[in-house]
């Protein structure tokens, strides 16, 4: 995302890619609020952070006229590519040069070649949907949104779609199996362990996972991972708007655009430029 999500760890970049699709793809409840968001302002919809494209078709069956990704992990974007192949609305737009993907990272936008992709007008909608934990605070935000700033069309819009108060968690949880699952006929079981700090900025959290994967032959593939998180607070997040020269249009607390409250599962801002 930021930068390649995989990096680092000890294991396999392409496996690990494989079971983020395996639990991503599983999430359906966003299709249609992306689809309508697109059709209402995104004929030119950049996503950053786009992972494997889980969204592309959304933005396609809005109407968007041209889609560019861009994302910080090779094994993703790759991913992304034979999800595109494999549907036709997204080969399409692929062929008729409306849908590009983009490895880079998000942070350093203007060191992307993205201004050619998306036109003279600019972006008329960003989607940052899941990326804000993967950055590293405050100044990385900052520098998110000031870059997509310059990216924007005049009308432009982006949406910002992160857990809500309701989904973060409130304390510690040891390791511990929180799925078993069958993928390709093999089984595949999931342990988690959080460890949380609070900071002025927004809740910190160290994330690792182990994940054994059944192999035809009986033994086990061990993937272990491990992520630092950062859930920043509403003030945090108001003052890093505020700051890279945006402001919150619409709020909402799920993507049936339900109004935001302590129990909210989703922080979703819909932020246009302050001078708008």
């Amino acid at each position: 995302m930021s930068a390649d999500i995989f990096a680092g760890q000890p294991t396999d970049a392409d496996l690990l890619a494989q079971l983020y699709d395996f639990e991503h793809d599983a999430v359906v409840e966003d299709l249609i609020f992306y689809r309508e968001q697109t059709r209402r302002t995104g004929r030119v919809v950049l996503d950053l952070g786009c992972g494997s494209g889980r969204l592309f078709r959304s933005f396609a069956a809005g109407k968007a006229r041209r889609i560019v990704g861009v994302d910080g992990s090779a094994a993703l974007l790759q991913r992304a590519a034979s999800r595109v192949a494999g549907e036709p609305l997204l080969a399409a737009a692929r062929d008729q040069g409306r849908l590009h993907m983009v490895l880079g990272d998000v942070r350093r936008l203007e060191q992307l070649p993205l201004r050619p992709l998306l036109g003279p007008s600019g972006a008329n909608l960003a989607v940052a949907a899941g990326l804000l934990p993967h950055l590293d605070g405050p100044e990385d935000a900052l520098r998110l949104l000031a870059g997509v700033r310059t990216l924007l069309a005049t009308e432009g819009r982006m949406i910002l779609d992160d857990l809500g108060p309701g989904l973060l968690p409130d304390r510690d949880l040891p390791l511990s199996v929180d799925w078993r699952r069958e993928m390709d006929g093999r089984v595949v079981v999931r342990r988690s362990q959080l460890l949380l700090r609070e900071a002025p900025e927004g809740l910190r959290v160290a994330f690792s996972t182990i994940v054994d994967l059944g192999r035809p032959d009986g033994t086990i593939a061990r993937l272990p991972a491990s992520h630092q998180l950062w859930y920043s607070s509403d003030d945090a997040l108001d003052a890093i708007i505020r700051e890279a020269g945006m402001a919150v249009e619409f709020a909402y607390g799920s993507h049936d655009l339900d109004p935001p409250d302590a129990a909210s599962e989703r922080r979703i801002l819909v932020i246009r430029r302050a001078d708008e």
